[in-house]
């Protein structure tokens, strides 16, 4: 079984990046909530997660592949509640495929330079090359996912509308297409609750995230489109 994988990241980032320090912000509030959710809960086999920044987002790639997506959807749940309590917004993708150490497949000579420090950078001359050590299926599925224009535009979770009978109990999700769109705000699988306790973060309910995620829409510079499919799948009532 293919493992499972989450690709998130901040809606609205390029756009606000110069504009003040949300943007960074809310990045930070999705940085922290990952490392704590790896670092006090999900320490050990098979619960074991793996993550890598890519740009303004991360991927996260289970340990093991599972029949149920429980556990992706309800880490996409939290860790979009981190960044709207941030004061940003996010949207995630769920897939599945399969990620390897690729490091090994490049050139001889970035092998060699890379393997003479920790991690993913190292000296180019007076300057600094970084590389992304992993690649596979389990990121581009995942980002091809959230990228394709045929998904609505929003602050969505979105997986592949044949994954719904895979959703846990306790999830709010409509067919849109070939796509399954996760209503984020209102969903409360049981496993939100153990992660959020045990990663210590915290876990706000319904009211309030959807009330945060209002005022988004009425804060900041969003088309239409973009705003009217988020209140519609996320089901909040617009008070305007």
């Amino acid at each position: 079984m293919e493992q499972w994988s989450l690709y998130i990241d901040i809606e609205g980032f390029g756009q606000t990046y110069e504009s003040g320090s949300q943007a960074l912000v809310s990045l930070g509030a999705l940085m922290e909530g990952i490392y704590l959710l790896g670092s006090r809960y999900l320490v050990e086999s098979p619960d074991r997660i793996f993550a890598h920044q890519v740009g303004d987002g991360f991927i996260i790639v289970g340990e093991f592949g599972r029949e149920s997506l429980a556990e992706p959807v309800s880490i996409a749940i939290l860790l979009l509640r981190q960044i709207v309590l941030a004061g940003g917004i996010g949207k995630a993708a769920i897939s599945e495929g399969q990620f390897a150490d690729v490091v090994r497949c490049y050139p001889k000579v970035i092998q060699e330079a890379q393997a003479r420090t920790f991690g993913g950078a190292f000296p180019l001359g007076g300057g600094v090359m970084s590389i992304f050590p992993v690649m596979g299926t389990a990121l581009i599925n995942a980002f091809k996912l959230i990228s394709s224009p045929d998904v609505p535009s929003g602050a969505l979770l979105v997986a592949a509308a044949s994954d719904l009978s895979r959703l846990p109990e306790e999830t709010r999700a409509e067919p849109s297409g070939a796509f399954a769109v996760i209503d984020w705000v209102h969903s409360s699988p049981p496993r939100v609750a153990q992660l959020a306790q045990g990663a210590k973060l915290r876990n706000p309910n319904s009211s309030i995230v959807a009330s945060l995620v209002e005022r988004y829409t009425k804060g900041n510079r969003v088309n239409d489109e973009w705003r009217d499919n988020t209140l519609r799948f996320l089901h909040i009532k617009d008070a305007t």
